[in-house]
């Protein structure tokens, strides 16, 4: 399946939060490699086959990445309540930079640093 650049982007600036539980002592290595290409995109570099390669490269990021990237994305919000309901989105946060985001799922969850450039996340306008 081909898939949107853009949308494989948002997937390598949404998983990193989510690396260290997914892939341990690889976590590191893999989050320096995501952000060195996404900096790659900022600067107009064409890198989304080479960040899908990489998450699709451990079974647990293929998994996550393969979510994500389905038509019904989970990760990136809450899942409805059976009935009639409304679905309930999570905030979503961005580095300025634009290489790293973070989905606040918990009302009171403290909004973490950009672990690449050491500011905080700012509410997405979109």
């Amino acid at each position: 399946m081909v898939f949107k650049p853009e949308d494989v982007l948002e997937g390598g600036r949404s998983i990193r939060p989510y690396l260290g539980e997914l892939l341990g002592n690889d976590a590191v290595q893999v989050d320096n490699k995501l952000a060195e290409l996404l900096a790659q995109a900022q600067a107009g570099q064409s890198t989304d086959q080479q960040i899908l390669e990489i998450l699709k490269s451990y079974s647990d990021t293929r998994s996550w990445i393969a979510e994500f990237l389905s038509e019904k994305q989970v990760s990136k919000g809450f899942e409805p309540l059976p009935g009639q309901g409304q679905p309930i989105s999570a905030q979503k946060y961005n580095c300025p930079q634009g290489d790293y985001v973070w989905y606040r799922r918990i009302v009171g969850a403290t909004i973490p640093i950009c672990p690449t450039h050491g500011v905080e996340l700012i509410p997405a306008t979109h």
